[in-house]
């Protein structure tokens, strides 16, 4: 069996258990057909610290490595990552494995040109980041992409969770000089599965479930559900998550009188999104861009088909069978959407949706198409 040592610098930690989840779980999917362990590697911001040095076990097989320091400076913060890297990899007796996996190439890698002289064990990178399909809101003479794109131009073998992903990073870097491969998301399917839904709702139930920010973009889709009120349809929309912009949202909601309608879910457990996708007529997303969509192929892996805007990623894996997709992202879009739903919500085939979405998001498929990768 393969000997394989994950670095990561987004990974769930004592601060916060549910920050990149969706990287633990592709991590203990991986570690059942190698002989892995993970460092999660990462500088943190602490106002109260100038330099502090913590080491959490988390499992047998799970350390984080921290440095916390009120240091903002992004150029700072790369050059002590490499050093907090080249540390932490000595200190794990790197030489040991067969080959390094890295999660999330930046800052991690932003001098792995200099990096691959010292180290000399095979690598391979993992990709998940919208940020490269914004070119991570940056002017494009800004100094420091150049940095990012480098370590895609030293040729490391990539994973992204979509094409669309794959695209962006080709797009962004100027380079398709590397060996690919697109391996989805990994979906827990002990939580996230069809079951038959003890009471057909009266009424359409929405729901919507994000850490919010203004990228989620959700505001035309509540002015839309406004003008259903507006018409007398009656429904219910439950929006759950957390995120400095979910009082704007619930301010939107209050001005366009809607909060009968409204119930809002707060920071949910995967049990209780899992929960609530099996009691949904229709997930709702308004997501101006994603690489993948995890709670996307979490509703389907329920049997709840999707309402929102084409987007790439999301219509790799979701057809017409699953989804209603925007004619346009902006309040007629919606609202046309939403009434097309509707009025054709008893035509979807939740049982076979899910059937559908855990055959593309197949654990064994997932884990031989890594395994055949890596070898």
């Amino acid at each position: 069996m393969k000997k394989i040592l994950h670095i990561t610098n987004w990974y769930p930690h004592q601060w916060d258990d549910v920050e990149a989840v969706f990287i633990k779980e592709q991590y203990d999917l991986f570690s059942k057909v190698t002989d892995s362990e993970l460092l999660h590697v990462q500088v943190r911001y602490d106002k109260k610290s100038w330099f502090k040095y913590e080491c959490i076990k988390y499992s047998d097989t799970e350390t984080g490595y921290y440095i916390l320091s009120r240091i903002n400076s992004s150029r700072l913060i790369e050059i002590i990552t490499a050093f907090l890297l080249i540390w932490t990899l000595v200190k794990s007796k790197y030489k040991n494995y067969d080959l390094l996996h890295f999660h999330i190439s930046y800052p991690l890698l932003s001098y792995y040109h200099l990096l691959k002289k010292i180290i000399k064990t095979p690598t391979i990178l993992s990709e998940h980041w919208s940020a490269f399909h914004y070119n991570f809101y940056m002017p494009k003479t800004t100094k420091k992409l150049n940095r990012i794109k480098n370590i895609f131009k030293q040729k490391i073998p990539l994973i992204t969770v979509s094409k669309a992903l794959l695209k962006d990073i080709q797009e962004f870097s100027g380079t398709k000089n590397f060996p690919s491969i697109v391996i989805p998301n990994v979906i827990d399917h002990s939580v996230y599965s069809y079951k038959v839904q003890k009471v057909i709702p009266k009424k359409p139930v929405f729901f919507i479930v994000n850490c919010w920010r203004e990228i989620k973009n959700p505001l035309p889709m509540l002015d839309a559900f406004a003008v259903l009120t507006s018409k007398g349809v009656d429904y219910d929309l439950k929006i759950g998550g957390y995120g400095d912009y979910l009082e704007k949202i619930k301010s939107h909601v209050n001005e366009l009188k809607i909060e009968s309608f409204v119930e809002y879910l707060g920071k949910m457990k995967k049990e209780e999104i899992a929960r609530q996708l099996i009691d949904t007529s229709a997930y709702l997303f308004s997501s101006k861009y994603e690489t993948f969509s995890a709670v996307c192929a979490q509703a389907l892996s329920c049997g709840c088909p999707l309402i929102g805007p084409p987007i790439p990623a999301i219509l790799e894996y979701a057809g017409g069978k699953e989804m209603i997709n925007l004619k346009s992202d902006n309040i007629q879009g919606w609202e046309v959407a939403l009434m097309e739903f509707i009025e054709n919500k008893d035509s979807f085939n939740r049982k076979q949706i899910a059937i559908d979405a855990q055959q593309y998001l197949s654990h064994k498929k997932i884990q031989k198409q890594y395994f055949d990768f890596i070898s």
